[in-house]
């Protein structure tokens, strides 16, 4: 694995890329790509879960490699987690993140179609444990919601997502407003009851935007929360880490 670090005002960026090492021979097409790392430490080892999928597609899978070291030699390939997608399902396998509420695990994940689901996981992040179930939903379009990342301050447990149009931008950028954004909502539960700022349920198109386009700043996406909050919805620029690319 090479890691590789950016960093310019508050911003901070860490790209990791996966070789074949850690990757498990998932039964997929050869176009089929491996993208959207997920790094977590859990029980003392590093454990990175990927994406196996072709874009637009719900032929999709969520598998992990471990590692006590993250260096080169060191990984340990686990396979699928358990969490598929086909055709027939209603969610796309995809955009994994693991979330860690006190040694219960959940894994949070899903791009368009039924947007974002989660999953029970087992006590060592490897499996799922049980079904998973829907946190948040755009009834509207084409369900643009995917990229979501759990996080808790206090009490609450906050779910970030990216909502909107995330590529292509060079030959068909969206109407104004409808590139990728931001968005958070929140609950009291990791599981259920996600809102936003207006109350407004994130399975019927709820979500409080926290970051979008602004000056040479366009279509930013794909949060990972760092510090604490200071306010609700948040300033995002001050806790999280995102994409995002140059207006022109």
């Amino acid at each position: 694995m090479k890691r590789y670090g950016w960093q310019g005002g508050m911003h901070i960026i860490v790209l990791m890329r996966l070789n074949d090492e850690c990757l498990s021979s998932l039964a997929y097409s050869a176009k089929a790509i491996r993208f959207a790392p997920d790094a977590q430490l859990v029980n003392d080892l590093y454990y990175v879960y990927y994406t196996v999928s072709t874009f637009g597609s719900q032929d999709s899978a969520i598998g992990v490699a471990s590692s006590p070291t993250m260096e080169p030699g060191s990984w340990t390939d686990h396979g699928s987690t358990g969490i598929r997608s086909s055709s027939s399902k209603s969610y796309n396998a995809i955009d994994a993140n693991l979330f860690n509420d006190g040694g219960s695990y959940y894994m949070t994940f899903g791009s368009f179609w039924h947007d974002i689901c989660q999953a029970p996981m087992n006590s060592a992040a490897t499996k799922v444990a049980s079904s998973s179930y829907n946190v948040a939903f755009d009834p509207s379009g084409t369900h643009a919601v995917e990229g979501a990342y759990m996080y808790k301050h206090g009490s609450y447990y906050y779910l970030f997502y990216s909502a909107g149009k995330c590529c292509g931008f060079d030959t068909s950028r969206p109407a104004s407003g409808e590139e990728y954004k931001i968005k958070v909502c929140r609950s009291t539960s990791p599981t259920s009851g996600f809102v936003d700022k207006s109350g407004v349920a994130c399975t019927n198109g709820g979500g409080t935007v926290v970051l979008e386009s602004h000056g040479n700043v366009y279509g930013p996406g794909g949060a990972g929360c760092l510090y604490r909050f200071q306010a609700w919805p948040c300033s995002i620029l001050s806790l999280c880490g995102h994409n995002y690319r140059l207006r022109r």
